[in-house]
């Protein structure tokens, strides 16, 4: 059941046996996700222990897809909540930080924004929506990718 109804959420489930530990998680969290329900997806990762490691990719894909949906469907709040689920579940995810500082970007906390963006790049130097996110919240200007000059 978890498998098809996270199918659209993250890649990686499609590839996950049917008798793995990632499959055990999703079953757990799947009700959860399902709903969107920001406050019983908490209480569900939470309550997942030690279980939720072994699925720790799927999972924080998962999750950050819930996160984006709440985002898109202006429930900013919500979408918060979720995000720092992630990133404080998953603390050394570059990504995590990145999507919490779009939230809190969102709801117009741009000091947190570029905390939570800088965290990300720490993360990944390589985080080129970070590091652009971070120059248009301070209001650098953004150089153009013009060759031959």
């Amino acid at each position: 059941m978890a498998l098809t109804i996270l199918a659209g959420s993250a890649a990686s489930v499609q590839a996950a046996p049917i008798c793995s530990p990632e499959a055990e998680v999703l079953d757990r969290l799947a009700p959860a996700l399902a709903t969107h329900d920001a406050a019983r997806l908490t209480m569900a990762y939470r309550a997942m222990g030690e279980y939720g490691m072994p699925a720790a990719d799927i999972v924080e894909a998962s999750v950050n897809a819930v996160g984006y949906r709440h985002l898109e469907g202006n429930e900013i709040q919500a979408a918060i909540l979720v995000f720092e689920l992630n990133a404080e579940t998953f603390p050394d995810s570059a990504n995590a930080w990145d999507s919490l500082g779009e939230a809190v970007m969102t709801e117009g906390d741009h000091e947190m924004a570029i905390r939570y963006y800088r965290r990300s790049l720490e993360l990944d130097p390589e985080n080129r929506n970070a590091a652009r996110m971070i120059k248009q919240i301070m209001g650098e200007p953004q150089l153009s990718h013009v060759s031959g000059f």
